[in-house]
């Protein structure tokens, strides 16, 4: 046991004895990321009282749980994950066993995963840089897809009919809206890459919007490859690529270093473009990338 881990149950046991330090007179419930708020807003509304882990600004790969969060986790009546980020693997099932009437609402149970990008070949390797993998070699970004939200979402309207069963109408009936308004939006994008002249390709630092490209059939081309910085023979692969398919935006998180993407526009003579994956507002942040990607490809 590391003396993070150490640290964070003694961290524990002095929270669950002492009186949580925000008052309420609302449940509280703990989720992992700004993005599941979000979707769980939606189902529920105003109903629980929500504790972020992961506060804007930050990203997994570096969290660390703060004091306060951690009395929020001592009193919540459900803690909503993805199942797939690091630290969720490393520490919050072991918090659960601490908390026996802690739910734990997995969100990813039933979506369609996909496996983490890896190198192909020994011409791929790597310089020495911080490395990003995620547990079990699965890409984590399912709340970058509105298919896999969907499922998502179902499987946190369900556990709220489990916890709160005297609110199941108002939670199926948010539940439905939100479905209906997630296929519209899914309608629009998909109907934007098809009035494309060409299939939509689009280069980005870290691979996290492989969910979305296979919703839509378009093409993600990553600088980054097993949480690696690129070798110059794989740089200059990236750049005939990009000349080969007419890249002419590359798309980088705003928690990662931009520098690799820097180099390839700069020799390319194109455009850097920011998004934040961990944006609270899904449907909003999906339709801009989509907006984005879009205005790249017809240039």
């Amino acid at each position: 046991m590391n003396k993070f881990t150490i640290g964070l149950f003694a961290l524990l046991l002095i929270a669950g004895c002492n009186e949580p330090g925000v008052k309420t007179t609302k449940d509280t419930i703990t989720v992992s990321i700004l993005p599941q708020k979000y979707i769980l807003e939606q189902i529920a509304g105003d109903k629980f009282q929500i504790n972020v882990l992961v506060p804007d600004g930050s990203g997994p790969e570096t969290y660390e749980p703060t004091g306060i969060q951690m009395q929020e986790m001592s009193i919540s009546k459900a803690c909503i994950i993805t199942g797939l980020l690091d630290f969720e693997k490393d520490w919050l099932t072991k918090v659960s066993a601490q908390y026996a009437d802690l739910m734990i609402i997995n969100t990813s149970t039933g979506v369609d995963l996909i496996a983490g990008h890896e190198d192909h070949g020994d011409d791929h390797q790597h310089a020495e840089g911080e490395h990003h993998h995620h547990a079990g070699g699965i890409d984590p970004h399912i709340w970058l897809s509105l298919k896999a939200i969907k499922v998502q979402s179902q499987n946190i309207m369900e556990s709220l009919v489990k916890l709160d069963p005297e609110n199941k109408t108002l939670y199926e009936d948010n539940y439905k809206k939100f479905d209906a308004r997630l296929d519209s939006i899914d309608g629009v994008i998909a109907d934007k890459f098809k009035a494309l002249a060409k299939p939509a390709s689009f280069m980005i630092y870290h691979p996290s919007l492989s969910y979305y490209s296979n919703d839509y059939g378009i093409e993600q081309i990553s600088i980054e490859l097993e949480g690696k910085e690129p070798s110059p023979a794989y740089m200059k692969e990236l750049i005939d690529k990009a000349k080969k398919v007419e890249i002419s935006t590359i798309f980088y998180s705003e928690q990662f270093d931009k520098r690799s993407a820097e180099t390839i526009a700069k020799q390319l003579g194109i455009s850097l473009a920011a998004f934040n994956p961990l944006e609270e507002n899904v449907e909003k942040n999906l339709l801009s990338i989509t907006e984005s990607i879009v205005n790249s490809t017809v240039k």
